[in-house]
């Protein structure tokens, strides 16, 4: 047995038998569907040392025991056993079970080379040269706090406030809620579902929060909850180039238009969801439709959407908590134009809406009617409104003053709709060009929409986190995509559905570190 091989079988030998012991176009992404359940292996398969841990995801044993708790909760309900991390916020050594000790033709125990370039110590994780085929994937993502105006500026402090508010049993109604807008990644409902999983393993499941009536492309679909139907109904958007440019869109962005009788939209709970509270929201229009609402199953009631002027309407179901499913029918007396439901319970605690669509851009918010928009974001009434936008930008070869231009315009319309939230802006991943040869290098629009999206977030009082910084920076992307795991898709522009936990971890973290008042992560001014 050679050198290399041996020290294999000790390092593994070690691992394996140390019982609780840790090892140290125009639009980008038009009509791609997000990362699923099927993207991500059922086990990561490298284990990660403690040298690339001090690089990565912070360790978290400083932390509150809530804090770490809600970290392996989120994680959890998004990857099942496949964690990061363990209750101590220490990294798990997953080992691949197909990468196992091989026997050859004389009996001798070997391990596979590819196992041994993985291991602690090896050519695979340490060294100036690392080939991207050996990245751990568990390994990526350099923690990244929040960009704020100066030492004495609190952007999230409404967001705190509510939320020890709601410990403290002193919250008005009960709920904290989060707007989460965004482009495809959004739409995916990953990194937002491990935000609503943390917060709600903190401070209390207020329900799942909003989601479409039915589909609005064909692979729209919430973590836990099931909505269906899509022929029959027209979708409209502010780009959609075939759509009415009137503006009503509702609060996703997206309104669902059906004249005819056979339509329908189905919303059913799953992986262990579940709801008492259930507002549709539509268009009142003149002349109008009316739909029927079944409620698992049974009619419910019939729903006009008649009214004098145009405007938003909304229709509230409350019962008994449980897994419920919510259908809609139009009767076929006129257009019916949906823009979704909100999904809540009767218990206090968090409520998280995603509102993403793919392929979008921030300045398709200035083409919202307002006096739709508005009422719906009030009619929810946020604490905290995150915009992770800019890929599209990236792509669409728009210069950065206009780019400025327009962003300032969508942050005052978010401070008209919503003086009383506060904001918190993502910036872009990074998104390599590739070239006529197959190879990818530097796209610079990227970094002006960084730049501008993070000086107009702090001058307009908001909080910004560089998600690109996150990923190790500029041409990180190529390691996320060739990982293993892979994080990320071989478009280099989506994640993986394990990509975006990630992401998710690294996003909360730095959005609670001021919460918990934990100096070392803390957000830092420019």
């Amino acid at each position: 047995m050679s050198k290399r091989a041996t020290w294999g079988v000790v390092s593994l030998g070690l691992l394996l038998g140390c019982g609780g012991c840790k090892p140290e176009p125009e639009a980008a992404s038009v009509s791609t569907p997000p990362a699923t359940a099927d993207d991500a292996p059922a086990q990561a398969l490298t284990p990660v040392t403690a040298e690339a841990r001090d690089t990565a995801v912070p360790v978290v044993a400083g932390l509150g025991e809530d804090a770490r708790k809600a970290r392996v909760s989120a994680q959890t309900a998004l990857l099942g056993d496949a964690l990061f991390e363990d209750n101590d916020g220490q990294s798990v050594p997953w080992i691949s079970p197909q990468a196992t000790a091989l026997t050859p033709a004389d009996g001798e125990e070997v391990l596979d080379d590819s196992l041994l370039d993985s291991l602690p110590g090896s050519s695979g994780l340490v060294g100036s040269e690392v080939a991207t085929r050996h990245v751990n994937g568990n390994a990526l993502g350099i923690y990244q706090p929040l960009t704020i105006a100066s030492a004495d500026a609190k952007p999230l402090e409404p967001f705190y406030a509510a939320l020890r508010a709601l410990e403290a049993g002193n919250d008005p109604d009960g709920k904290v809620r989060v707007l989460m807008y965004g482009a495809s990644h959004t739409d995916a409902d990953i990194y937002t579902h491990y935000l609503r999983a943390y917060l709600r393993e903190r401070f209390g499941d207020g329900g799942h929060g909003f989601v479409h009536i039915a589909k609005p492309w064909r692979w729209y679909g919430h973590v836990e909850m099931l909505t269906e139907g899509f022929k029959d109904w027209k979708t409209e958007h502010a780009q959609r180039r075939k759509g009415r440019e009137d503006g009503f869109y509702g609060l996703i962005g997206v309104s669902l238009a059906a004249t005819k009788s056979r339509a329908f939209g189905r919303v059913s709970h799953r992986d262990g969801s579940v709801g008492s509270n259930y507002e549709i929201h539509y268009l009142e229009q003149p002349k109008g439709g009316s739909f029927k609402v079944l409620v698992d199953g049974a009619h419910h009631a019939k729903v006009s959407t008649r009214g004098a002027a145009f405007g938003p309407g909304y229709f509230a179901i409350d019962l008994p908590e449980g897994a419920h499913t919510i259908e809609v029918q139009p009767i076929g007396n006129g257009e019916v134009r949906l823009f979704g439901m909100s999904v809540e319970r009767d218990t206090s605690g968090v409520v998280v809406d995603t509102l993403g669509i793919g392929g979008t851009r921030a300045s398709n918010m200035l083409k919202w009617a307002p006096e739709v928009w508005y009422d719906n974001v009030r009619r929810r009434n946020p604490d905290l409104i995150t915009l992770a936008y800019g890929t599209n930008e990236a792509n669409s070869g728009i210069s950065e003053s206009t780019y400025r231009e327009r962003l300032t315009g969508v942050l005052t319309r978010l401070k008209e709709a919503a003086p009383q939230a506060a904001c918190l802006l993502v910036g872009p991943g990074d998104f390599p060009k590739k070239g006529e040869d197959g190879t990818y290098g530097p796209r610079e629009s990227t970094s002006y929409i960084l730049r501008a999206q993070r000086e107009i977030a702090l001058e307009m009082g908001c909080a910004f986190w560089d998600l690109r910084a996150f990923m190790g920076g500029e041409m990180s992307m190529t390691q996320w995509a060739t990982a293993t795991p892979p994080m990320a898709k071989e478009d280099h522009i989506h994640f993986t559905r394990r990509g975006y936990v990630r992401v998710g971890m690294g996003m909360v973290d730095a959005m609670m570190a001021g919460f918990d008042d934990h100096d070392v992560l803390s957000a830092k001014a420019p």
